[in-house]
């Protein structure tokens, strides 16, 4: 099994929180001290962060109200405020339009070898937050299963569900961002669904605090990069060729707007190089594929499987915390505890 921590959640909303709270204390606590250096050296002080996260709880209370139960939960069960679990679930609007950066990778049921839909991606963020990743299984009442890699003391993240609904993330920014629903509240909602358009819905329907693309794949057989802003989203979906999204934008609706393709230009560089490897394949794709492809080291560090450069500000010293592969047919969530080129892989299947 993983080094992460494993957490199986059941109950009501304030139930699941509570008891996630209580059996990872100390790594909630070591995340909200991550985020509090960090949002300090960005010039923003906890407290004041703490009243922004404030501004997004009606927009939470009227699209998925039973986070906000669930954060009260966590915080009681950590014996923590409520103001700084609801601080950590907004953080990505807090810090809004930094760079970090993401390889997303998903495989049609055609292309496969065994006719299964894959969706796997790098997580590349900094360093510290390996110490805080946490993997939740959550059983809410009339909801499907749902199995998702967190950092300590958030309620949602990358993973999939029962029915064979997956979601990964890249982050994006047209440098706008406002306020509603935050993406860490997102991922919960989409996971919550059973088939793709539900999915979909569960985007493009709410106020969107930020900006963002959603990978969202189904067991049956369809994947899409849900591109979106505060005010716009675009689908794009892949028909004969791997789905292949790294950190600008897409879609023309959105590609003179874009931020990151100026702060973060290695993303141009790694979905050159992840396309060539994913549309150059000349045979059916296999799992072993898939995790070569997301180890490649071609313009290391800055590579699709991402190590610190020392040449880098500490704030931008990103490398893969994590990758992730599922096979959303068999409902199986692989995941490494570091960089993938170490081959610590450890799997987990949602029954």
């Amino acid at each position: 099994m993983s080094g992460y921590p494993f957490l199986t959640l059941t109950g009501t909303a304030r139930e699941r929180g509570y008891q996630y709270g209580s059996q990872v204390p100390e790594l909630i606590k070591k995340n909200i001290a991550f985020y509090r250096t960090m949002f300090e050296g960005f010039g923003v002080p906890w407290e004041t962060a703490g009243k922004i996260s404030k501004k997004f709880e009606p927009f939470i209370r009227d699209y998925y109200p039973e986070a906000l139960e669930e954060i009260s939960g966590v915080a009681e069960g950590a014996n923590l405020s409520y103001e700084d679990i609801l601080t950590i679930n907004c953080r990505s609007e807090i810090l809004f339009a930094k760079p970090d950066g993401c390889t997303t990778f998903g495989i049609l049921p055609e292309q496969s070898c065994d006719g299964h839909t894959y969706l796997g991606q790098t997580w590349d963020w900094l360093k510290p937050a390996r110490d805080t990743t946490v993997i939740l299984e959550v059983h809410v009442e009339g909801q499907p299963k749902i199995l998702i890699a967190v950092e300590a003391g958030i309620i949602g993240g990358k993973g999939l569900n029962s029915e064979g609904v997956g979601v990964c993330l890249n982050a994006l920014s047209t440098g706008k961002g406002g306020l509603g629903v935050p993406l860490h509240i997102l991922y919960r909602a989409i996971l919550a669904q059973t088939n793709t358009s539900n999915a979909l819905e569960a985007v493009t329907q709410p106020q969107r605090a930020g900006c963002g693309n959603f990978a969202i794949g189904s067991a049956q057989g369809f994947l899409m990069c849900v591109e979106y802003t505060p005010e716009n989203f675009d689908v794009l979906m892949p028909i004969d060729k791997p789905m292949c999204h790294t950190n600008h934008y897409l879609s023309p609706l959105f590609r003179p707007q874009d931020t990151f393709k100026r702060d973060l230009t290695e993303t141009f560089v790694r979905l050159n190089r992840l396309e060539r490897l994913a549309y150059g394949l000349k045979r059916p794709f296999t799992q072993k594929d898939m995790w070569r492809i997301l180890s490649d080291h071609a313009n290391y560090p800055d590579s699709i499987c991402s190590h610190q450069d020392p040449k880098d500000p500490v704030t931008r010293r990103f490398c893969t915390i994590y990758t992730l592969v599922m096979d959303l047919n068999e409902r199986t969530f692989c995941i490494t505890e570091g960089e993938p080129c170490d081959q610590k892989i450890s799997s987990y299947v949602l029954k």
